[in-house]
């Protein structure tokens, strides 16, 4: 309970004390929680979904929506998102691409691949809610879960970019976690088929393929990942996942 603790407060905004004395493997040790996280975010997109559905229009509620989640997160991982597309549209060496990313301003890039992002989300969350199927409401809840387990493909599999910093222990933890990291995926692509069948499973696929390109290209690129690289691998997955899922339901 204690490393889930760690996890939701570091992932979240959830208004919760802050764990004391937390040691580095702890801190490390909280990945493996990260789906349990996506399922409380998950589950109050889910419950803020029935709730709003039967009173406002798909535009409003997934506008809402959107609006909920990075309540619930902060923009945590779009932060990251923005600065890893500031480093990597920069069309600079990766060394200066690593230290744009660093940098906490928003730049030009950063700023316009966030509007097309959230555009393409929010256009995707009212496409879907304005179907008339059962498994749409299951969508939204497995979306979290899954983000929060597929961006871990980078921690596991690449190389840390840098000396120090939050991912360089979570890749560390990693070299002695890999197999639990698969079974966790097994269960979850397990799950995910028998609550949401093929356009769960595609919507899976979809973004742990594109996840795992994106992360090999960039990888190889920089010579590593950063943090701000694993918070857009989460935010790349979720709309991977919508996108993948949509053709099979609509």
């Amino acid at each position: 309970m204690r490393k889930l603790w760690i996890a939701l407060t570091f992932l979240t905004r959830i208004p919760l004390p802050q764990p004391e004395n937390v040691t580095t493997e702890e801190f490390t040790q909280s990945q493996h929680y990260y789906p349990l996280v996506g399922l409380i975010l998950g589950g109050t997109l889910w419950l803020a979904l029935i709730l709003l559905l039967p009173h406002y229009p798909p535009l409003v509620t997934a506008a809402l929506l959107l609006t909920l989640e990075l309540i619930l997160t902060g923009g945590i991982h779009l932060d990251g998102f923005m600065d890893s597309m500031d480093g990597l549209l920069s069309a600079r060496t990766p060394e200066r691409m690593l230290e744009i990313m660093k940098d906490s301003h928003v730049g030009a890039f950063g700023a316009v691949s966030a509007m097309v992002y959230l555009l393409l989300k929010f256009t995707l969350l009212a496409g879907l809610l304005a179907l008339p199927s059962p498994f749409v409401p299951y969508l939204i809840l497995f979306m979290p879960i899954l983000s929060r387990w597929i961006f871990q493909i980078g921690v596991h599999f690449f190389p840390y970019a840098r000396a120090q910093g939050f991912g360089q222990g979570f890749h560390e933890a990693s070299l002695k976690t890999r197999w639990l990291f698969l079974g966790e995926g097994l269960l979850l692509l397990f799950l995910t088929y028998w609550v949401l069948h093929w356009p769960g499973i595609s919507g899976f696929i979809l973004a742990t393929l594109f996840i795992l390109f994106f992360t090999r290209k960039v990888s190889r690129l920089l010579g590593g990942l950063t943090g701000d690289l694993y918070g857009a691998s989460i935010e790349l997955s979720e709309l991977l996942f919508l996108l993948g899922a949509f053709p099979l339901i609509s």
